[in-house]
């Protein structure tokens, strides 16, 4: 494989110096598995401005729909990546597949579970829209998951994405430590702060709990940043989205214990962030198959009050004991998934 096509939901802007910008870095970092190529071709929106993220990927050309005619011999015989589903790459699937792209050429990444996200977010519609795109693509493409109760669902091939470094490990051991019970609980969330991800649900059980304790919600969310919209609550921060990877690990380290409140999930990288800088993770019973998949540092709770005031203070009891599991636990790294995505791509089927 020397040439790949890659369809992304996201906005791209590129500058004079060759440099690509865009608002979610994961997705520099699954392109990125393929930086060797010859050349890559990502099919994407131009942004007018310059956003978050920066990465400098040699041979990558954007492409719009309208650039596609002109590239339609190598459709038909190239590898095509497909980053989600949404409404764009669905559009655009539809169209590659119309100019000739093959059934074994195209592969569809699915990075979430997007039923439930949609059903959490629009409702019967949601899940009936977004149904109806997954049952037309699954028979025309190969299905990519990172998710084991996706993979059996769809029969689909399995790749677990990491963006976990050595700058993960950095200092790590100093990290263990036995905690002091009278002191201030530090709770984190860092992802999306919007409403299919839990969040709302989080701060509403933050103002319950009665425990010294504070929060910081580290996000992409305009909604919150802006102040009218801020929670009450003193105890609460907010803080916009942090694109240095240095002072996302300080995040991390200033923290306690990490909370996930998300309603759906796939292979959720804040937990290999958390585990690499020896932080417990605390989730909700809709995403307690995670236990299976992480079983030492994860903490499954009921959505309430009391049920996650419980779960936090046996963790701070025996809080060093806890970081000395998460320590031993082998985690997937950026090669790990590097290679697998490369090998998963490499084969022909």
């Amino acid at each position: 494989m020397k040439e790949l096509f890659i369809v992304s939901n996201d906005k791209f802007y590129k500058n004079k110096k060759k440099e690509f910008f865009n608002s979610n870095k994961n997705t520099f970092t699954w392109i990125n598995c393929f930086e060797k190529l010859s050349q890559i071709y990502l099919i994407a929106r131009i942004s007018k401005k310059k956003l978050s993220f920066k990465s400098r990927i040699r041979k990558m050309k954007i492409l719009t729909f309208f650039d596609l005619f002109g590239v339609k011999e190598k459709i038909k015989t190239k590898k095509i990546l497909i980053i989600s589903l949404t409404p764009f790459s669905f559009f655009i699937s539809c169209f590659l597949i119309i100019l000739g792209a093959k059934k074994d050429n195209i592969y569809l990444w699915l990075v979430s579970d997007g039923l439930k996200e949609y059903s959490i977010k629009f409702g019967f519609i949601g899940k009936l829209f977004y149904g109806t795109m997954l049952f037309f693509l699954k028979k025309r493409v190969s299905i990519i998951t990172c998710s084991i109760s996706l993979k059996k669902k769809y029969k689909s091939k399995l790749v677990l994405p990491s963006e976990i470094t050595s700058i993960w490990f950095k200092n790590r051991k100093s990290l263990l430590k036995k905690r002091d019970k009278k002191k201030r609980i530090n709770l984190l969330y860092l992802g999306r702060v919007r409403k299919e991800k839990g969040c709302e649900n989080l701060i509403d059980l933050f103002d319950k709990i009665k425990l010294k304790a504070s929060l910081s919600l580290v996000g992409n969310d305009f909604k919150y940043l802006k102040k009218r919209n801020y929670p009450k609550n003193p105890n609460i921060k907010i803080f916009g989205q942090v694109s240095s990877e240095r002072k996302v690990i300080n995040f991390y380290d200033k923290s306690d214990i990490f909370i996930l409140p998300s309603y759906s999930e796939a292979y959720p990288q804040v937990i290999l962030e958390s585990f690499s800088r020896l932080k417990p993770v605390i989730i909700f019973r809709e995403i307690n198959f995670l236990k299976k998949v992480f079983p030492q540092g994860l903490f499954c709770c009921d959505r309430n009050n009391k049920s996650l005031e419980k779960t936090i203070k046996n963790i701070i009891y025996d809080y060093k004991k806890i970081q000395l599991k998460i320590y031993k636990n082998k985690l997937h790294t950026l090669k790990d998934f590097q290679l697998q995505m490369l090998n998963v791509l490499s084969k022909n089927n």
